[in-house]
């Protein structure tokens, strides 16, 4: 019987030693898995403000929303000037490139279109795969953007924004004004309130994916506030009109450009004030900075014959003439110069000297009572400072009223409105002080809610008697064609010659100047037309007649009652 050899005894060191390795990996991982618990126990649940930190530091940002610019509106409410929502457009290169969409010459082709740029500029601008950043285009329309984003969810960035948009295009262009690419007003109403009607920024905290696209608002850092809205004195409807009509003229009579402004006598609100030429203040294209000067309050002119009224006043103020007085108005000699008229008289009464304007019977009056009487009442009627209309860019005129030496020439020649220069707002206010019995009113391009306190500034009587002799000249001498059928029209004519380089040319600036209804005036006008070179150059042939289409207008459209039968 063969006998199997037992098996060899266990050995207990060897037991003990794997024993001892297996507790110890149990207890090395245990270990790894209670740390790892208690890690994040530590960073999720008691202590997750720098976690929290960490994560908003690549998802949270802070971004800017400026509110609306504010509207600049009419006296009735028509906008003049609104601030449309778009979007910017910006793009990342780097995520086109990736996308593969730069290579996709067909949806390359899409995009340009929707952008509204040429195919070759967008794949030169999103030619380094290695750029973040460039700008497409700043003004989108809304719709069009959804469309962008829909054909091409990676590589845009969009941004809200504004475009400023001028609904009345070039008739109002002069006067509103427009937006520098940095968002602030120049030129006009834009520039004069620009603080007003600028808004402040809304700073918002919110979480941005990697696109930079917003996907949750989550505080307001910083509160903005809108831009405040304007309702200017103006009406728009006259402004049509008299644009219309400025330009027909301008146009016909091949004349470098005029202006016209029209006043409430009794609020002293400008109900219309345009400039010809003008300019599109939504297409920059063709932008001319020297159409974009409001020509009736920057330029200034000599006035001519329209200050005969007030050279007449002065007179009759000091004293030194009366209405009955017959005056020698045939041509005489001044410093070696002879002072003439264009409407040929020998005598003739004040009211003569008005209606025909008389340049002889205005000299020797001027002489008469000297150059400070003259530009003391002028200056009374606010000419030789600024009317205070917070147009940012008017003129002050000049009057001269610091000169020491008065030739007697010069001394003539003030009684017919030269020597001195005034803006086309500043005349037209004087008219309407003339209008209002001599009761002057400050300007104002804001509609008002009640009129102001008016500065009685010549005597009551005299004006009134004024107000006749200034009819005349529409009824029988130099402004016939500044008449309207069924009102009472007073008003004077100009004809200024421009000097250029130290001398008078042969161009002349010619204006009208004038109120009505005279039963109870309402409003006064001021056309001034620069340079006419076709037909008559008179004063009252070229300005007289857009005064009457204006005026004639302006007193249906405010239902003022005829004052005079057919």
């Amino acid at each position: 019987m063969t006998m199997l050899n037992p098996p060899d005894p266990i050995d207990q060191t060897q037991f003990t030693v794997r024993s001892f390795r297996r507790y110890t990996v149990w207890f090395f991982v245990a270990g790894v898995f209670v740390f790892l618990i208690a890690r994040l126990l530590w960073i999720q649940i008691l202590f997750p403000d720098s976690l929290i930190r960490e994560g908003n530091a690549r998802v949270v940002r802070n971004y800017h929303f400026e509110p609306a610019r504010g509207l600049i509106q009419d006296r009735f409410g028509k906008i003049l000037a609104i601030s449309v929502p778009v979007k910017t457009v910006d793009a990342d290169p780097k995520l086109i490139h990736e996308s593969g969409t730069y290579t996709n010459e067909q949806k390359m082709q899409q995009l340009a279109a929707l952008l509204e740029i040429e195919p070759q500029v967008l794949y030169d601008k999103l030619r380094d795969p290695d750029k973040r950043f460039v700008n497409l285009k700043h003004y989108m329309d809304t719709d069009k953007a959804k469309k962008l984003i829909s054909m091409q969810k990676q590589g845009f960035i969009l941004h809200d924004s504004y475009k400023r948009v001028y609904p009345t295009g070039e008739v109002n262009a002069a006067l509103v004004g427009i937006l520098n690419g940095e968002g602030d007003g120049v030129y006009g109403v834009e520039q004069s309130f620009n603080e007003y009607l600028t808004a402040s920024e809304t700073t918002k905290l919110a979480h941005k994916d990697r696109y930079n696209h917003v996907i949750e608002d989550l505080a307001i850092v910083k509160q903005g506030t809108a831009g405040g809205n304007l309702m200017l004195s103006i009406d728009d409807r006259l402004q049509a009109i008299a644009y219309a009509s400025l330009a027909e003229t301008v146009t016909e009579r091949r004349a470098d450009g005029g202006s016209a402004v029209l006043l409430d006598v009794k609020t002293g609100e400008v109900l219309s004030l345009v400039n010809y030429p003008s300019f599109d203040p939504n297409d920059r294209r063709h932008f001319d900075s020297k159409n974009a000067k409001n020509r009736a309050i920057a330029d200034i002119f000599e006035p001519g014959s329209t200050m005969k009224p007030l050279v007449a006043m002065a007179a009759l103020e000091a004293g030194a003439t009366n209405w009955r007085e017959v005056f020698n108005t045939r041509p005489f000699v001044v410093d070696g110069k002879t002072v003439r008229d264009s409407h040929r008289m020998d005598y003739g009464t004040l009211r003569e000297v008005i209606q025909y304007s008389s340049n002889t019977g205005m000299a020797k009056l001027a002489q008469r009572i000297g150059p400070h009487k003259v530009l003391d009442l002028m200056m009374r009627f606010g000419l030789g400072h600024k009317s205070d209309s917070g147009l940012i860019g008017e003129s002050a005129g000049r009057l001269g009223e610091n000169r020491r030496f008065w030739s007697e020439i010069d001394k003539a020649t003030l009684g017919f409105g030269y020597g001195i220069a005034v803006t086309n707002l500043q005349l037209a206010s004087v008219y309407a002080t003339l209008a209002n019995q001599g009761n002057r009113l400050p300007v104002s391009i804001l509609k008002l809610r009640e009129a102001p306190q008016s500065v009685q500034v010549t005597n009551v009587r005299e004006v009134r008697r004024m107000q006749e002799a200034m009819e005349s000249v529409v009824t029988g001498g130099t402004g016939k064609r500044a008449a309207i059928n069924r009102y009472h029209v007073a008003g004077k004519t100009g004809t200024a010659k421009i000097a250029r380089n130290g001398a008078y040319t042969d161009l002349c600036m010619t204006t009208f100047a004038g109120f009505a209804p005279l039963s109870n005036p309402r409003f006064a006008l001021v056309v001034v037309i620069n340079s006419p070179r076709e037909g008559s150059i008179s004063g009252g042939g070229v300005s007289g007649p857009v005064f009457s289409e204006v005026m004639s207008n302006a007193l249906q459209l405010y239902n003022v009652p005829p004052d005079r039968d057919i």
